[in-house]
């Protein structure tokens, strides 16, 4: 027996196993979460298959739900690509670009970036969103973005999803600041004589945090957060970017 594929209500799905919940499906997409509910049960009831089960408060993909979004993802990847080649067949390259990044690339990077592409690709729109970086890598893997320049911390795994490709743009290296002027740490190899100072850090849960209290612990010590980043002042010992 064959199906007739909707691709709009095939998207829902892959974005429900991508973004788990369809609350953030619907937001995700403008739709209601009544009107995501329906499509989806109307792809079931087209294809004779039961999709998604109850898990908790929330549903999750079934086997065959699993199985049908591996197809949907290839399906998708095929139409990117006849993009990709349409667009490389035309005389110029237009059309819109979105990229996710964190402030620092927003400020440093960016602007040197649209000044190249508005006199090489004067049709090419390029969009700009400051986006969390797990949000940032579930929004590039429904294709609500294009290009994700995010940040790892050494130490930190470079490969987060095998669904994307990756590359190291630039490695930047990464200092305390203390109070005396002009003594840097350049390494973890002094960080031990630093146990009784006052540390600021970035909030709990982020990635420079976990980063700086790994550095920490390695020197055998567990530092003293005085304030968090997002409140310096003169008076603080030590700085953590």
């Amino acid at each position: 027996m064959r199906h007739n594929f909707d691709l709009h209500r095939l998207r829902l799905l892959r974005e429900l196993k991508h973004r788990g919940t369809i609350t953030a499906v619907a937001t995700a997409m403008s739709y209601s979460h009544s009107a995501v509910s329906q499509q989806l049960a109307v792809l079931e009831d087209e294809l004779g298959a039961q999709l998604l089960e109850p898990d908790g408060r929330r549903v999750r993909l079934t086997v065959q739900g699993e199985v049908l979004v591996q197809h949907v993802e290839a399906i998708l990847e095929r139409l990117d690509r006849a993009d990709a080649d349409l667009a490389r067949a035309a005389s110029d390259i237009a059309g819109t670009f979105r990229i996710a990044t964190f402030q620092t690339v927003m400020m440093a990077l960016m602007p040197s970036v649209l000044t190249t592409l508005r006199a090489d690709h004067p049709r090419l729109t390029l969009e700009l969103a400051h986006a969390d970086p797990d949000a940032a890598l579930s929004g590039l893997q429904v294709r609500e973005f294009d290009l994700i320049v995010d940040e790892v911390f050494a130490g930190q795994p470079l490969v987060r999803s095998t669904a994307v490709d990756q590359t190291v743009l630039r490695r930047d290296p990464i200092r305390l600041a203390v109070p005396l002027v002009g003594s840097y740490l350049t390494d973890a190899e002094g960080v031990s004589d630093l146990a009784c100072a006052d540390w600021v850090m970035e909030p709990a849960g982020s990635a420079a945090r976990e980063w700086a209290e790994r550095i920490c612990h390695a020197a055998g010590f567990r530092p003293a957060q005085a304030r968090c980043a997002t409140a310096m002042c003169p008076s603080c010992s030590v700085v953590v970017p």
